[in-house]
């Protein structure tokens, strides 16, 4: 599984819709992440930021990831967004091992 922060940003549309119906966005979320297989770890109002809202998930892969951005995207509410791979302590120590079994390698252009 692979887990992704998805950050996103409004239309004002969107955001008067959400202040005065009453909808549970995080639960629309949810519903998305998890008919692709996946699993909405959190999703957080963000003050003062380019985004108003940053959801993290854990996707199967990639391909599962963006087919769940093209249908939230595609659905016109979101201005813009963006996406920010994340990895956990032990891939990271998984990179590390990898860094010094291959390092010796590789040699730079000379």
């Amino acid at each position: 599984m692979a887990i992704y922060m998805f950050m996103m940003k409004y239309t004002p549309t969107a955001v008067q819709s959400i202040v005065e119906g009453d909808t549970d966005r995080q639960e629309v979320a949810r519903t998305v992440c998890e008919a692709a297989g996946g699993k909405l770890i959190g999703f957080y109002g963000l003050i003062g930021q380019e985004h108003h809202v940053a959801l993290i998930a854990d996707m199967p892969s990639v391909s599962e990831y963006i087919g769940t951005v093209l249908v939230a995207t595609m659905g016109g509410a979101i201005e813009s967004f963006k996406t920010i791979p994340m990895y956990s302590n032990d891939e990271m120590h998984k990179a590390r091992d990898t860094y010094k079994k291959v390092k010796g390698s590789y040699a730079p252009p000379s």
